[in-house]
């Protein structure tokens, strides 16, 4: 919670506003006494904010708290309901789309597949029409509507926000936020997909109330979103998170960044894939399904399998080395692991755990929690629904 401060200026009590907002949202069923004495404003100025949240439908009352020798307190919380974000996750095979209220509810959810190449024009045509079919469906106001999230596999440019390069879309240099705001009317914000699945694992999932983690998402790909402080770390430039190209073996693979050995020849679901058909004997193609071939090899898996096995073995291997080296560059207190891992997790994530800490340090490694994503492919669209909720609250 950011620290209120008094004063008469808008931008002091819009900030005041959010943080009770915050406040309410993270105690469910608090009093208006509390909140006095968890901001050190006074009554007076507790109980015109209140007015003002339930005026605008921000917040409920809901019913009496204990009595402390007086009348007893009316609780407060989050209003269900009362207003809506969307989130949008653009991924070479699908776009999600996710609709949350401002309690984290989920109103609709849905994925596109995408059947052809994805050009930024063919995206924007898809999103716009989902926002509009979606907005008439649900009966959803404007005025209701705080705003649109996009997940995007790719780096940001920090200032503009124009998507610098999607290479597993082929997209670069692309003015998505600009193309959007031609079709949709209200607040949007692009976003890295990494970073969106750990905006979402800090707001609702396995990360809430902590401050230093980092969320690791394998797809095609392999990114991570990170927490330091309680916030979300973007670097120099806006591309901190790319660890999918840690070297993890010097003579591995070449990988497309163009060295060799990266963790994404390793440990993407394309690299298990691709070892995989090669090892059943099987030519890759370039039009392989890989999210297919994938759910194959696990059912392989499934009936006993040896050499699919250790395909995702030897990607655990890999991965825990990497963690590892996560835990002493950043000491962070958790690792969530997300998108496809939670498919697989119950067979490698002791693996994981165990060679990370050989690799890493043994004080941060017995301080670090690494955990599956309960959210798995929802993540980053539900992130991107949560960026605009979070502005409501002042973050």
């Amino acid at each position: 919670m950011r620290i209120p401060k008094t004063g008469n200026n808008q931008y002091l009590k819009q900030m005041n506003q959010a943080n009770v907002l915050d406040l309410i949202r993270t105690n469910k069923g608090i009093s208006r006494i509390e909140l006095a004495k968890k901001t050190g404003l006074s009554p007076t100025a507790i109980g015109a904010i209140v007015r003002s949240l339930l005026r605008n439908d921000y917040i409920r009352e809901v019913g009496e708290g204990e009595s402390t020798g007086g009348r007893r307190p009316t609780l407060l919380e989050i209003k269900e309901g009362s207003y809506y974000a969307f989130g949008f996750d653009i991924d070479v095979k699908f776009i999600c789309t996710m609709v949350l209220d401002i309690t984290g509810k989920v109103h609709y959810e849905d994925k596109l597949e995408v059947r052809e190449e994805l050009t930024p024009e063919d995206a924007v045509r898809k999103i716009a029409d989902i926002f509009s079919r979606v907005t008439a469906a649900k009966k959803l106001r404007k005025e209701r509507i705080l705003g649109v999230g996009i997940s995007v596999p790719g780096l940001m440019d920090l200032n503009t926000r124009r998507v610098m390069l999607a290479p597993n879309l082929g997209w670069a240099d692309v003015d998505l936020l600009g193309k959007l705001k031609e079709h949709i009317d209200i607040p949007i914000f692009i976003e890295n997909e990494a970073m969106c699945s750990a905006i979402c694992e800090n707001w609702l999932g396995m990360c809430r109330g902590i401050e230093d983690f980092i969320c690791i998402n394998i797809e095609s790909g392999i990114g991570a979103g990170i927490f330091m402080r309680g916030v979300l770390y973007r670097g120099h430039s806006g591309s901190a998170g790319e660890v999918g190209h840690i070297p993890v073996d010097e003579n591995g693979p070449k990988c497309k960044c163009g060295n060799r050995g990266c963790l994404e020849t390793f440990a993407s679901i394309n690299a298990m894939v691709t070892r995989y058909l090669k090892l059943s004997g099987k030519s890759k193609e370039n039009s392989v399904d890989y999210d297919q071939c994938f759910e194959n090899m696990l059912l392989q898996v499934e009936k006993g399998d040896i050499r699919s096995l250790a395909i995702l073995k030897e990607a655990a291997r890999y991965l825990g080395k990497a963690i590892g080296y996560l835990i002493n560059a950043f000491n962070p207190e958790q690792i969530v692991l997300g998108k496809k891992f939670p498919l697989y997790a119950g067979l490698v994530l002791d693996d994981i755990r165990r060679e990370a800490r050989k690799s890493a340090l043994k004080y941060p490694a017995q301080n670090c929690s690494i955990l599956a994503s309960l959210f798995g492919e929802n993540s980053s669209a539900t992130g991107a629904a949560i960026i605009p909720i979070r502005k409501l609250f002042g973050y």
